[in-house]
């Protein structure tokens, strides 16, 4: 027969035994656990990069006062949006409707209607058939950007757009006091500021619209304008903060987020709609800017 002593120390090694299987199942347990994790994170995180940050818009709405607002002015809609790289996908359908509903007085696009691939014929019906349906009271103004052909400029003025070409209009909402709109060409060689700026009054209010943002250094001292808008930099598309923005293009690498105030000026840069090289995008969803100008109480 075996002694109580090991009978005991048997006793003892199945204990510690179990112990042991429960520890390691407890091992497992939050090994598994971590997987799951890891792959919801993972999962999520690929659903909004090719979903959610690339498909759905925000809408930037400020209120925006400047003594040079007049009653003939106050409460003007204005909307701004650009960098549309259209593809044949529901994302225009989506901004055409988003933008409806807001009811704008003015529609300013900054640029880059298309991207790199071209149109088929099928496809740009679509486009036309789109752009066509942007309704506002006043108008709409389009710049033009560099991945804007003469395919794009012809796509434009079809769908109604005044193309400002280092150029400028005057702008009468409810009365006799007007706003200056001005379109400069970043695209030029040589941009034509003196042409666009013709007849520039410091009294008047003025919006002046641009694709590439860093020309905004160029002009700013010389004509001292209320609201700058600008596109081109898609916020960095790929923006991780404080590390790196993935997406820096020529020309938008000084000004690359969404608002700066210059002197007196505001400034604002749309995130776009589109992509281009990388087609996700990060901390950089699509956004269209909407501006309800007030009066100075």
């Amino acid at each position: 027969m075996n002694s109580r002593i090991e009978l005991n120390k048997d006793k003892q090694k199945n204990i510690d035994k179990e112990k042991q299987n429960e520890k390691m199942k407890k091992i497992v347990k939050r090994i598994v656990l971590a997987i799951i994790i890891i792959f919801l994170v993972a999962f999520l995180s690929i659903l909004y990069v090719i979903k959610i940050g690339t498909t759905s818009i925000i809408v930037n709405e400020e209120v925006i006062t400047n003594s040079k607002i007049t009653d003939d002015l106050k409460g003007l809609k204005i909307i701004q949006f650009g960098d549309l790289h259209y593809k044949d996908n529901d994302l225009l359908k989506d901004t055409v409707n988003t933008i409806n509903k807001r009811k704008p007085d003015l529609i300013l696009f900054t640029g880059d209607l298309l991207g790199e691939e071209e149109l088929t014929t099928d496809s740009r019906k679509k486009l036309v058939s789109e752009l066509k349906k942007l309704s506002s009271t006043l108008g709409k103004y389009a710049v033009l950007g560099e991945y804007d052909n003469e395919e794009a400029l012809s796509i434009l003025i079809d769908c109604g757009f005044t193309i400002l070409d280092d150029s400028n209009e005057l702008i009468y909402y409810n009365g006799n006091t007007p706003l200056m709109l001005v379109g400069i060409n970043t695209n030029n060689e040589v941009i034509n500021y003196t042409n666009a700026f013709t007849n520039y009054n410091p009294n008047i209010y003025t919006i002046t619209m641009f694709h590439k943002p860093d020309y905004i250094d160029d002009f700013i001292d010389n004509y001292p304008i209320d609201l700058a808008l600008s596109g081109h930099s898609h916020l960095g598309e790929i923006r991780i903060p404080y590390l790196i923005n993935l997406a820096n293009k020529d020309n938008a690498s000084k000004y690359i987020n969404s608002y700066y105030e210059i002197n007196n000026t505001k400034f604002y840069i749309t995130s776009g709609i589109g992509t281009t090289e990388y087609d996700i995008r990060i901390n950089a969803r699509p956004t269209i800017n909407f501006f309800r100008l007030r009066k100075i109480s």
